[in-house]
């Protein structure tokens, strides 16, 4: 098969620095292209040339002007353009998905895989006819956005992936058209690259609480701030690393767009209920209380360093309000970690509770520290789940296994 992927227009997709998304297309597309003929096209203004890698894929760098500045220019009038309507529009990083359009025309691909970006498809039919357009949701928007709309825009899809059950379960309960042709595909992680993160922490005595992710309000960093508290107050050892970029995600990205009222309530953090600046707010609480020279903050870590991170953790937590997968969870049990996790989109389909971690409602701050403790308590009950955590990774979330099921999944749709 002639495949094409095409990145989101903010991915960082080429090393060292890649995104969570634009190193999971990534990871599949080079599996995939010891067997097809894989093309990537990637936002140039985010991908230095210089780092293109020899690894077998066919790189296509597009530039995405004019969207910085047009973006930029309605975001000065909220007022009169609401920013979740420029979101749903099909302008939305349009000039981006024309220029991958251009390069598209002339039908040499028998797939084109879009990422989140639903207003793509159309585009990209214009210029392919004869390609075949899959969809991969890594977010709620197909969901989130007007039913028409997005109705109109799967016509155009062949095949829609949801990265967890949770996910397509959604997706085909608001758009019952693509039942036939929605379907989980789970991300994978590479198990190996983790592999000497276990014997690294053997014998030592549980302390460190690990969180890797963007430190946003939706990702509820705060409420582990307010566990680690009480945690801290117990456990005067114990220490909380936080790894990720200091990037507030825009509120209409998830809070104002979520039909959670648990989400929606997180406006607090962006209005001045609670603050405006959600990352001076996280460092000034880190410095407060039990939590006082507890609190490390990495900011964004290169891939290749992360597996030394988790080798000094001893739980990891992902405290989610909204997560559609949680890509760090299988990290961390790739590690032998124990994880500790809410209730929450698909991080459900990956932890067992009381087996490879725990489960909370997302805001039970009490609930949290209380599992943290169970996990810090004991060095017997952290290694024994996490040697069922990477069992469990090794069953079922390789990035192997991702890039096959995708493969079959296109074979089907392609009959």
């Amino acid at each position: 098969m002639r495949i094409a992927f095409v990145a989101q227009p903010f991915d960082e997709a080429l090393p060292p620095l890649r995104n969570s998304l634009g190193h999971l297309t990534w990871q599949t597309a080079r599996r995939l292209a010891s067997r097809h003929d894989v093309t990537y096209f990637v936002n140039r203004r985010h991908n230095p040339p210089g780092s293109i890698p020899d690894d077998g894929i066919d790189y296509r760098l597009v530039d995405d002007w004019p969207d910085p500045q047009v973006l930029a220019f309605v975001a000065k009038y909220p007022n009169r353009i609401p920013p979740d309507a420029v979101i749903r529009s099909g302008l939305y990083h349009g000039a981006y998905a024309r220029a991958v359009a251009r390069q598209l025309r002339g039908g040499r691909h028998d797939w084109v895989v879009a990422l989140n970006f639903s207003n793509f498809l159309p585009v990209f039919r214009r210029v392919a006819p004869r390609a075949r357009l899959a969809l991969e949701m890594h977010c709620e928007w197909l969901t989130q956005f007007p039913a028409g709309l997005v109705r109109r825009r799967l016509l155009h899809a062949d095949l829609v992936t949801g990265t967890s059950a949770h996910i397509a379960n959604l997706v085909r309960g608001a758009h019952p058209q693509v039942e036939g042709r929605c379907h989980a595909l789970h991300n994978g992680c590479d198990v190996e690259e983790f592999a000497d993160a276990a014997p690294a922490r053997a014998g030592r005595r549980p302390e460190a609480v690990l969180f890797v992710g963007r430190l946003s309000p939706e990702k509820g960093v705060h409420t582990l701030l307010e566990a680690m508290d009480l945690v801290c107050r117990e456990l005067p050892h114990a220490r909380l690393d936080l790894v990720g970029p200091p990037s507030t995600l825009p509120r209409d990205y998830i809070v104002g767009i979520s039909a959670d009222p648990r989400v929606r309530a997180l406006a607090a953090y962006y209005d001045g209920t609670v603050c405006t600046d959600y990352q001076a707010w996280l460092r000034r609480r880190a410095g407060q209380g039990a939590l006082a020279g507890r609190v490390r903050f990495f900011g964004a870590v290169p891939q290749v360093d992360l597996p030394g991170l988790y080798a000094q953790a001893d739980v990891l937590a992902n405290p989610s309000y909204s997560e559609s997968f949680g890509m760090a969870l299988v990290e961390g049990m790739s590690t032998g970690l124990p994880v500790v996790a809410t209730r929450v989109g698909g991080m459900p389909e990956i932890v067992v509770p009381g087996e490879t971690g725990c489960l909370r409602e997302p805001g039970d701050v009490e609930g949290l520290a209380a599992d943290l403790l169970a996990c810090l308590g004991s060095a017997a009950r952290r290694d024994e789940m996490g040697r069922a955590g990477r069992r469990r990774v090794l069953g079922h979330f390789t990035w192997d296994a991702r890039a096959r099921r995708l493969e079959e999944l296109l074979a089907a749709a392609g009959r």
